[in-house]
């Protein structure tokens, strides 16, 4: 009776400790036109899907060099007493000309991880980030296994290399994705984690890789971890940031969830079957113990 009475309870600590435990308390600057006190679709993914957040900077911090981005990149200012931020994430409802000229280059040389929703911002042309070399593409349609994810992807995105259905039209008008990277060959030396059509959907570069453009990113080689997941926002009016995931079906979410938490310290809400696992191995020792 003890020895059933202290699996349960070693059970309920399990699911407990699955389901809730943050490793740490971190900080995220969620940089996007969507009203810093709005809950918007991209400020909820981010604080439902990752265990360990403890507060978001929500605002258009798109000028590096500015007093107010300076003070939520360090905690100083409005945000003394709250620590520096941990990751950086550029949503997808924004003008991606505020990211042009330099003014967003800063973002390249920092040792925290930064994450891109769009290559919009990380493009070379106009002046943009200079993650990859290339432009844009509006074309390429979606639905369907449409994704191509990539050998190099497979453990990033939690998926087996090979075609899958990652996107979904979510209007008539809505069938093709605006904003993935051009092409595939332009990412310097980031890896292509998946693509459709032959462009890319998602890539990564580890810490001392080179950007597509290092001219544009103004730096040879990136001094932390960089994520491009394109998302589309096409169904959105104007920049309101209601609909910025919707054009992902539920593998596309868990495979940008994946690529999250493989990319920076944030820690993703374990999905039902880890703790399912966990209790099942407490069943087996249970029934050996007999």
């Amino acid at each position: 009776m003890k020895i059933h009475n202290k699996l349960g309870a070693l059970a309920s600590l399990l699911v407990l400790g699955l389901s809730t435990a943050p490793s740490s308390a971190l900080v995220i600057m969620l940089s996007d036109l969507v009203p810093a006190d709005s809950a918007g679709n991209i400020e909820t993914f981010l604080s439902t899907n990752f265990t360990n957040v403890t507060e978001i900077r929500h605002s258009n911090w798109a000028n590096f060099n500015a007093a107010g981005t300076q003070d939520a990149l360090n905690g100083t200012g409005a945000f003394a007493g709250g620590g520096a931020a941990d990751v950086v994430v550029i949503g997808r409802s924004l003008s991606s000309g505020h990211y042009d000229n330099f003014d967003a280059s800063g973002y390249n040389s920092l040792t925290i991880p930064v994450v891109s929703l769009t290559s919009y911002t990380v493009r070379q042309n106009g002046n943009r980030m200079g993650w990859h070399g290339s432009s844009t593409t509006t074309g390429q349609q979606i639905g369907g296994d449409e994704s191509l994810v990539t050998a190099g992807g497979a453990s990033i995105l939690g998926l087996a290399a090979g075609s899958h259905d990652l996107l979904s039209a979510v209007a008539a008008a809505a069938d093709n994705f605006n904003g993935l990277g051009q092409g595939s060959t332009a990412f310097g030396g980031g890896t292509i984690l998946a693509t459709v059509g032959g462009d890319t959907l998602a890539a990564y570069w580890s810490i001392g890789s080179a950007p597509g453009n290092p001219a544009a990113a103004d730096v040879d080689t990136f001094p932390g971890i960089r994520l491009l997941f394109n998302t589309d926002n096409d169904p959105n009016a104007g920049n309101n940031g209601a609909n910025d995931l919707a054009n992902m079906t539920p593998a596309g979410t868990q495979a940008l969830i994946n690529a999250i938490d493989f990319a920076t310290p944030l820690n993703a809400v374990p999905e039902p079957s880890t703790a399912l696992l966990g209790l099942i191995g407490l069943g087996l020792l249970a029934r050996r113990r007999r």
